[in-house]
């Protein structure tokens, strides 16, 4: 799955110290029509807050106290100037929820 797939949880993991849940989200769109891009990532990212929020990894975690939440976007391509002041204002505005958005940018395409 992928960013394109907004029904979907790319991948599920605990954090090292047990007390986060990390998932991911690969991105492997080109930025050449940024707008729909960002409004795909929108999309995948209010999906994986409801996930976090409802709790729909008690599914898979059932015996788990859950503390934080990690999105963490895989890119394959580089990142343009309003897909990172976009990633910035989210995770600023999700801080208040414990949640956090951590993304990397694969070793191929990076300038």
């Amino acid at each position: 799955m992928s960013v394109v797939d907004n029904k979907t949880v790319d991948g599920v993991a605990l954090t090292d110290d047990k007390k986060g849940i990390i998932l991911l989200i690969t991105d492997h769109l080109e930025w050449k029509d940024e707008y729909q891009h960002l409004i795909m990532l929108q999309a995948k990212i209010n999906a994986y807050i409801s996930f976090l929020e409802e709790k729909q990894y008690k599914d898979i975690y059932q015996d788990m106290s859950i503390m934080y939440g990690i999105i963490e976007i895989h890119f394959l391509h580089c990142l343009t100037k309003n897909a990172e002041k976009f990633l910035h204002s989210v995770n600023n505005q999700l801080n208040e929820l414990g949640i956090k958005i951590q993304y990397s940018v694969s070793q191929g395409d990076q300038l």
